[in-house]
């Protein structure tokens, strides 16, 4: 399993990275120019056409057009929406956002081809029903051109259905009901195998009768909650109305040019780069243009042009990701929820944005919005799942591919509480192959979409040919209007009423963290420090405590605007000392591969090495030579832990120790055969003394250097972390670092 998932880290860099970005977007700028930009031509036809409900005409025999487009929205408008943009926010900043939008405009031109060339090859089954999708178009469009075209197509046809039937028992079925099930425990204590066995019941029921029973649902379920999320997010927008001019020219900063007085040159180039990948990236996975999924959806509906059923995926893009997407993004910027808990990401990122302004509503309006975002998904993913097997295998097998649709959403729910940790690295593991799977995708679809370019620019001028009297509409169905307008009608109101219930209001949770206030009031700033850790913090010949972290702290003060307290303490006892607040704050925290409970931590400033030093005279070469040795250690420490945690540990007679400094003296006393400490004392140590010494090639570990918090003093380390960037980008840090270790070793972003 590690050889299959080392290969698929490898493969999603590619579909997800820069080659696959690259190809996704070139694509949609090619088809742009080529079809006459049809996204602003077409719009507002499209527009027109999305609303226009018709009847159902005699000789008509798939669903309604506005039916194939609620099912193909019931699959792209999922948890991505929301988890997927705080996401992109996290790792590439505001301009992330601005990227994605980008993306987006000329994915509703791709979106709109796949669309019209899925609607143009689609074949009747055996039943007598449309089937489509990139499938159809590889073998019959490509096939069509005979010779070599024809196995080129059908085996591209036959990788992209294989592609779509196994991400959908993951990405479409267990990535989205582990989402369903982890909003119910965290907001009303729901178990998680209880949560799988409800949702399998519910999807059950509307998949057990095919298509049409599942467009009847999502017509009145897709618009719901899409009014539903935009009214949710609305209100929270409505009360920081004033923040959004602001925060939309900040994106569009971040997105081309970051400030060079808070950044660096290559850093800021870095963001620009990380802003446009993750925004591409984002935006591509939740619009899902250019993947070849929604077409399987669109080509069940009626029409009478290819290019009508095309506008559907045109509106598709821009309710996913001008409206849907961008609204989250903006919740999450105008309510400052990455300066307040810049350690969230994903749905977590966007729950706390909801609570900052909502309170407990918010908590509430996002719990329902995700859940019908999933489930929705799982429903829209269950027909390209039946598309793709019926292509590959024939309509005999459609109560197979139901019933293991139904298991991977029960795995999906409660993999974790069925098997244990196993089941969850399974889980894990299924969550990043079908990411790579959705990616793999775009790929046979891009293809075929580059190869028929010429044939659907045909289509485009074949319909931009036509007069209104060519295209015969059904008969516009005002009881479909009123049935619209009283759902949209529930689902304004339904967030009212739960913001009127819970209060409503908003509730500053950030407010609550008065650390970084208490600092000020009082005019000082207690750091925690260890006295015998050369060159960071250590006493000199002359009794006074200098090292990297002092002057560090002192410039850290002197900015902050208050007096600069160095506080002493005994390592091991550095938790109880924090906890009881004899200090603000411990410098030279080692920054442990879990968070920790009672603790929060600043960005790492240097990177550290657990090294054996020896005597010169010693004949101890390598990690192998240790055994049976006297080893010497600092008692309380990360390095302790770490020597405990290593095979080590049983081959060596163990001498805990005050500090670094008195495990390097005993060494050199010979009372110990060998000292493991940090390798920043190890240096220091040996350039301060005449005597020889030598550390080992080998190193225990590596672990890098940050300054810890007590875990809700959130403010204060954020102010810490604002300090610490803007003195790496004016050159203070990398100063101080020159005087201690003699060069710029800052790892500050």
């Amino acid at each position: 399993m590690e050889t299959i998932m080392q290969i698929n880290g490898v493969v999603n860099n590619f579909v997800w990275g820069p080659p696959g970005l690259t190809l996704l977007v070139g694509t949609g700028i090619y088809l742009s120019i080529l079809l006459k930009l049809p996204q602003i031509r077409y719009f507002f036809p499209a527009l027109a056409e999305v609303v226009r409900f018709r009847k159902k005409r005699e000789k008509d025999k798939g669903i309604p057009a506005f039916a194939a487009m609620a099912t193909a929205l019931a699959a792209t408008v999922g948890t991505g929406n929301v988890a997927g943009v705080a996401t992109a926010l996290h790792l590439g900043g505001p301009g992330a956002l601005v990227w994605m939008l980008i993306s987006a405009f000329f994915g509703m031109c791709t979106k709109f081809a796949e669309v019209t060339l899925a609607v143009h090859f689609r074949k009747e089954d055996e039943h007598g029903d449309w089937r489509g999708g990139p499938m159809y178009v590889l073998e019959y469009g490509l096939g069509a051109w005979g010779g070599i075209w024809k196995p080129i197509g059908k085996l591209l046809a036959v990788l992209f259905a294989l592609f779509v039937l196994m991400a959908s028992w993951g990405m479409g079925a267990a990535v989205q009901a582990n989402s369903v099930a982890e909003v119910l425990f965290m907001g009303w204590d729901v178990d998680h195998l209880y949560s799988g066995i409800m949702i399998a019941v519910a999807v059950g029921l509307v998949i057990i009768g095919g298509l049409t029973s599942l467009s009847r649902v999502v017509v009145l379920v897709v618009p719901f909650m899409i009014v539903f999320y935009m009214v949710s997010a609305g209100i929270i927008l409505a009360g920081h109305i004033a923040q959004i001019p602001a925060v939309v020219a900040n994106a569009f900063q971040l997105a081309f040019h970051p400030d060079p007085s808070v950044m660096a040159g290559g850093v800021a180039g870095w963001c620009v780069m990380e802003a446009i990948q993750r925004g591409v990236a984002r935006g591509a996975f939740s619009n899902e243009a250019g993947m070849g999924s929604a077409p399987m959806a669109y080509v069940t509906a009626n029409n009478t042009h290819p290019v009508q059923m095309g506008f559907y995926g045109i509106v598709e893009v821009f309710v996913d990701t001008f409206v849907i997407c961008t609204i989250t993004g903006l919740v999450i910027l105008v309510t400052g929820t990455m300066t307040y808990a810049p350690e969230l990401t994903g749905a977590q990122l966007a729950l706390r944005s909801f609570e900052l302004a909502l309170g407990t509503a918010g908590k509430y309006l996002l719990s329902i919005g995700m859940i019908l975002f999933a489930v929705t998904t799982i429903l829209g993913w269950y027909w390209y799942a039946e598309t793709a097997v019926t292509y590959l295998l024939g309509i005999r097998f459609e109560s197979v591919i139901k019933l293991l649709l139904l298991v991977m959403i029960i795995f999906g729910a409660s993999g974790l509480q069925l098997f244990d940790a196993p089941g969850y690295e399974f889980l894990n593991n299924i969550w990043n192959i079908s990411d790579t799977l959705n990616g793999l995708m775009a790929l046979p679809n891009l293809i075929g979409l580059l190869l028929l370019s010429l044939t659907l620019r045909r289509i485009v001028e074949d319909y931009d040919g036509q007069t209104v009297e060519d295209m015969p509409a059904g008969k516009l169905c005002v009881k479909e209007w009123r049935g619209r307008l009283v759902m949209a009608a529930c689902a304004v109101l339904l967030p009212l009423a739960i913001v009127a219930w819970r209060g409503g209001g908003q509730e500053p949770l950030h407010k609550q963290d008065v650390s970084l206030q208490m600092v000020m009031d009082s005019g000082k700033f207690v750091f925690g420090v260890d006295d015998c850790f050369p060159p960071m913090s250590y006493m000199n010949a002359d009794g006074e405590l200098v090292g990297f972290d002092i002057d560090l702290a002192r410039e850290i003060c002197s900015r902050m605007g208050v007096a600069c307290v160095m506080q002493p303490i005994t390592w091991k006892d550095k938790d109880a000392e924090l906890a009881e607040r004899r200090i603000d704050c411990i410098a030279s925290m080692s920054v442990p591969l879990q968070p920790l409970e009672n603790m929060c931590l600043s960005e790492a400033y240097v990177n550290d090495n657990l090294v054996f030093v020896v005597r010169g005279d010693s004949r101890i070469m390598w990690m192998r030579d240790l055994k049976g040795k006297v080893l010497g250690v600092q008692a309380g420490s990360t390095t302790f832990d770490a020597l405990q945690a290593s095979d080590l540990y049983e081959d060596v007679t163990v001498v805990p120790l005050e500090d670094n400094i008195s495990v390097l003296r005993q060494v050199r006393e010979k009372k110990l055969d060998v000292g493991l400490v940090d390798s920043l004392a190890a240096f220091y140590f040996i350039r301060s003394n005449k005597e020889r010494y030598f550390i080992l090639p080998e190193s225990l570990s590596d672990e890098d250097l940050a300054i810890g918090f007590r875990a809700e003093d959130k403010e204060l380390r954020n102010e810490v972390q604002k300090i610490l960037s803007e003195m790496k980008a004016d050159g203070t840090l990398g100063k101080i670092s020159q005087k201690w270790f003699e060069s710029d070793i800052m790892i500050v972003r």
